[in-house]
């Protein structure tokens, strides 16, 4: 509202100088002297004093309406932080809440399980004692069986009994009695005993057998790993005995080919016989060693073709 004010007074206070300054022209112009100048310059200095004036009205509304935003950016800002700030408190309240919940969940379920572990530990105590109660009917059975058998000794034990009774011994039957119990607490230790051994003998076998399996194991690992390495021994030696094979047969060729007709007919049948003599005795020498190299693989086929091979040779020079 302010501004609006303020910036009709400065359309009205334009308006007022549009007319003064048309006046002042209109006077310059039928009044052309000095008081027409004179207040042509008064008026000059009023309009410059009035334009001075309402920038400074400008500029002082300006300001206040830049700090009127300022202190709307400053609530807003402070309502923002406080939202904020309450929207962090609920999130915190939600976290502990989501806490609190699952250490009562995780405090159930604890409860649940203790509760459930007393009553398989009650049962298996209801257990043990029933087991205890059956050992010792078993044991009692057993006994009756023995007096059965030897009813001197029951009637003799029973004429202990009456006469220590009527004698007021009570405290022979006392031990007579923990010598009854006796055997029983004996057999319930040699069946704990014996339970623990089976189990210790279970554990045992139990870890005889891994070792077994493991070390079956790496003979089986070890034995593809040799068949592996003679594989690649075998394949070495193949292509090793190959290429000189190869060598050697392209040394006799390259040999055969260098040799002409003229000098075939040159030598005489001893010569041919003497170099037939020296091709055969040269052949097992190259046998013997290629059986020292080659003596871990099979017998190589070097030998069968090695002498097919000069005996053409010979058969040539011989005709």
């Amino acid at each position: 509202m302010y501004a609006f004010l303020t910036l009709v007074s400065v359309l009205m206070v334009l308006v007022y100088l549009f007319f003064l300054h048309l006046l002042i022209l209109i006077l310059l112009a039928l009044f052309p002297c000095t008081v027409c100048r004179d207040f042509a310059v008064l008026e000059d200095h009023t309009l410059a004093h009035n334009l001075q004036e309402q920038e400074i009205e400008h500029h002082l509304a300006t300001n206040i309406q830049r700090n009127r935003l300022v202190q709307h950016d400053l609530q807003v800002a402070k309502q923002l932080q406080e939202e904020e700030d309450l929207k962090a408190r609920a999130q915190i309240q939600k976290r502990q809440k989501d806490l609190e919940r699952q250490d009562s969940e995780i405090a159930q379920e604890i409860q649940v399980k203790l509760v459930f572990e007393a009553e398989q530990r009650r049962r298996q105590e209801e257990k043990d004692e029933d087991i205890a109660r059956l050992l010792q009917q078993k044991e009692l059975q057993e006994e009756k069986k023995r007096k059965k058998h030897y009813p001197g000794s029951q009637g003799h034990e029973v004429y202990e009994d009456s006469y220590y009774s009527e004698n007021g011994g009570t405290k022979l039957r006392g031990m007579r009695q923990a010598t009854y119990d006796k055997p029983l607490r004996e057999q319930e230790l040699s069946d704990a005993e014996i339970a623990r051994k089976l189990q210790e003998e279970e554990l045992l076998a139990d870890q005889a057998d891994q070792k077994a399996a493991q070390v079956a194991q790496d003979e089986e690992i070890a034995r593809l790993l040799m068949a592996e390495e003679k594989k690649a021994f075998k394949k070495g030696k193949e292509r090793e005995k190959s290429s000189f094979e190869r060598r050697r047969h392209d040394q006799d060729w390259k040999h055969d080919a260098s040799e002409s007709p003229r000098s075939r007919s040159k030598e005489g049948p001893e010569t041919q016989r003497h170099k037939g003599d020296k091709s055969l005795r040269s052949q097992p020498l190259l046998d013997d060693f290629e059986h020292a190299r080659y003596y871990t693989s099979q017998p190589s086929p070097s030998r069968q073709f090695s002498k097919p091979e000069h005996s053409p040779k010979g058969s040539r020079r011989k005709q």
